[in-house]
């Protein structure tokens, strides 16, 4: 069969992926994207948005070690079947499904974020063996900044003439002007009340992000002051985690389902965003915070300082005691906007098309 396909291995669940796999989409190739081994079914909406390619999906199997193995082999099959001239891998933690995409290797672009190779995350042991036996086989690797870059070839230095640096920017919907009225609107329409200073501390309410510590920081300090307001996201919350610092709670603090599709509205009701990791390549998140305009509270981490500049569109915090410092300068601070080329994705996918007409003749 020629080689007149394109697959693409895909979290389809992710908010992400949709506006990255468009960037495909007017490639003149058969495009498939196989969903991820996840057990979890993709909606009438979800696939309705991919119109324009071919969607696999693996059956529901309650065991992860069949699931896995049935991921293997139907891998290994549709790329015997479709001989795809590219192949795309958003995220290389695939476990064993990457024995059979190491074999094709010279087809491969793989796509990695920070959890695939941080040695703070999970990056060891058997994770560590697949992830290593794809990124050692793909022809291409994209990290998302200079820091990962570096993070990736410190793990194996032999990687370092394939690995491209493609951030994805940010979609145009966050770069709306908003006027202090427009806040206000949204403000109300969210919550029903406005507030003189709204945070959002926008990571997922694990320990790994530090939110007890930055729930406990507001709570000592705009507890009782109902004007301010603190926002949380129920997305991607440790359960026990959760338990334990919900009591912490007070009127003035939020907790709401935010959808990705909606996350630019919260965005624009909020005045400062808050990120502390205890490791990071460079958040989503927070490139989507810089577009909008919000001051940014984070800790200090290499790969921060190339969009955040302190006390100019953030504070960096040497250390999460700071944050009461954080929060009372940027109440009185003018926020100065950043623009970077990572951030616009129009020059990212320009800079995505032409590694693959450079690599793999796609175009």
């Amino acid at each position: 069969m020629a080689r007149e396909s394109i697959l693409i291995l895909a979290d389809l669940t992710s908010p992400l992926m949709k506006s990255r796999i468009k960037m495909l989409e007017n490639l003149p190739y058969k495009k498939y994207i196989l969903h991820n081994a996840n057990n979890q079914p993709l909606s009438p909406q979800i696939l309705e948005s991919y119109a324009n390619f071919i969607i696999l999906e693996h059956p529901k199997i309650n065991s992860t070690t069949i699931r896995y193995l049935y991921s293997f082999f139907y891998t290994f099959y549709l790329l015997f079947t479709l001989n795809p001239k590219l192949i795309v891998v958003h995220w290389a933690s695939r476990l064993y499904q990457n024995i059979p995409l190491s074999l094709w290797g010279k087809r491969v672009i793989v796509h990695t974020m920070g959890g695939d190779i941080d040695l703070k995350q999970d990056y060891w042991g058997k994770k560590k063996f697949f992830v290593d036996r794809l990124l050692g086989a793909a022809r291409v690797i994209s990290v998302k900044s200079a820091f990962m870059q570096e993070m990736l070839q410190s793990h194996n230095n032999a990687l370092k003439d394939k690995i491209v640096i493609l951030s994805w920017g940010v979609e145009e919907r966050f770069y709306q002007h908003i006027t202090r009225a427009d806040k206000q609107s949204l403000q109300y329409k969210l919550f029903g009340r406005n507030f003189d200073f709204l945070f959002f501390s926008i990571r997922a309410l694990k320990p790994f992000y530090r939110q007890k510590e930055i729930i406990e920081s507001f709570v000592k300090y705009f507890g009782k002051k109902l004007n301010m307001g603190l926002l949380l996201p129920n997305f991607g919350k440790d359960s026990e985690y959760f338990k334990a610092i919900s009591s912490l709670f007070t009127p003035n603090i939020f907790i709401h389902n935010i959808p990705h599709n909606q996350m630019h509205n919260y965005l624009f009701a909020v005045d400062c965003v808050i990120s502390y990791s205890k490791s990071d390549g460079i958040s989503q998140s927070l490139m989507e915070a810089v577009c909008a305009k919000r001051w940014v509270i984070a800790n200090k981490l290499p790969n921060h300082s190339r969009l955040l500049k302190h006390k100019e569109n953030a504070y960096l915090l040497e250390d999460i005691t700071e944050l009461p410092e954080a929060f009372e300068d940027i109440q009185r601070s003018i926020l100065k906007p950043y623009y970077d080329k990572s951030l616009d994705s129009k020059v990212q996918k320009r800079l995505y098309l032409s590694v693959l007409k450079g690599y793999f003749n796609v175009t």
